[in-house]
């Protein structure tokens, strides 16, 4: 089989949906991981599921409206992109797809059960499904685009080469503007990648594109996540996202994005004192939550054509309430990213 280990990560008010599948897939010789059929009574609930998210190398997500608003469901999701397993969303209604998972190919139960299962087995067995890997997905390029860059880029050259004829023959002409001292949109045009954060930090990524919008403005569309170093309290921050966004943004040396979102999620877990019949033993976990907060934040681009360089700074100024009595204090995070070649 191509996959060894198949992990289920799923909302659980369709839980029903989940054990059906995962139940059919192991009559058909699948080697499936599911919390409900696969946590023996008294197990350390999170350490097991973490255990297992580890050693998986493929994850189903059963993507419906509950599992898309769920933070940790989609912390399995982000996870094991990060670690380059394969990840197939299976669709079991209709709803949004999270921006990060909006290029996987998903499979659809929603007209018939037996073909999405059909389809499933079908793209475990074999390489039917595009390489979905957050790796493979980060490097995918536009050809298209790379063409047009190269053509600008002739164009550019053609330009200069008038300007510095008309130089030559106009002593009159006043001096053109040094290129160094400008910004060149087609520096920045293409796919850029995370290349460092100033926060102490673990499971960092980032992407950033920018696209020509015309008549001298650019496109831009990017998201960043990192994982804060897990703390030893029974609550903590455990994960930052930001995601922003323009359509037509003047390109200069700052850019400030109004259309954005920026979250700090909180974790809290409880561990029995001591045993209680029916719930589990002293020491086991016997809650485990995560809750995102949105934060009021200021996201600045800033451009540098010299070394064709980006910083994004992600500015919260004031202390913000969280969830679990928890508080947000002031932080200032700087985000550099380096351009795809």
């Amino acid at each position: 089989m191509k996959f060894k280990k198949i992990f289920f990560s799923y909302s659980r008010t369709d839980a029903d949906f989940a054990v059906k599948l995962a139940l059919d897939l192991k009559k058909e010789g699948f080697d499936v991981w599911i919390d409900q059929e696969d946590i023996r009574a008294g197990s350390e609930w999170d350490l097991a599921i973490e255990k297992a998210l580890a050693t998986c190398d493929c994850l189903l997500f059963i993507q419906s409206e509950k599992s898309v608003a769920s933070n940790n469901v989609l912390d399995e999701v982000y996870y094991a992109l990060e670690q380059n397993k394969t990840v197939i969303p299976v669709l079991i209604n209709e709803c949004q797809t999270p921006f990060r998972i909006n290029r996987l190919q998903r499979i659809s139960f929603i007209e018939n059960y037996e073909t999405g299962l059909a389809n499933l087995k079908d793209n475990l067995l074999h390489s039917s499904l595009p390489d979905l890997t957050y790796d493979s997905i980060n490097k995918r390029k536009k050809p298209a685009g790379i063409f047009r860059v190269k053509y600008l880029f002739l164009i550019l050259l053609a330009v200069l080469a008038i300007v510095t004829v008309i130089y030559f023959f106009n002593p009159k002409a006043k001096p053109a503007k040094p290129v160094a001292e400008s910004l060149d949109t087609e520096v920045f045009i293409g796919e850029w990648t995370l290349k460092d954060i100033d926060q102490a930090s673990t499971g960092k990524r980032g992407t950033l594109t920018i696209d020509d919008a015309g008549e001298g403005k650019i496109k831009i569309l990017g998201n960043l996540q990192f994982y804060y170093p897990k703390a030893n309290d029974t609550a903590y921050f455990d994960v930052f996202n930001a995601y922003a966004a323009c359509s037509s943004c003047a390109l200069k040396d700052e850019i400030t994005i109004t259309d954005k979102q920026v979250d700090v999620g909180a974790h809290k877990y409880s561990i029995l004192k001591e045993s209680q019949q029916g719930v589990g033993k002293a020491g086991d976990t016997v809650l485990n939550a995560g809750m995102n907060t949105t934060v009021p934040a200021s996201v600045i681009l800033h451009l540098m054509n010299k070394d064709s360089s980006i910083t994004i700074i992600i500015n919260h100024r004031d202390s913000t309430t969280a969830s679990y009595g928890m508080v947000i204090p002031p932080f200032k995070y700087s985000f550099s990213f380096k351009k795809d070649l």
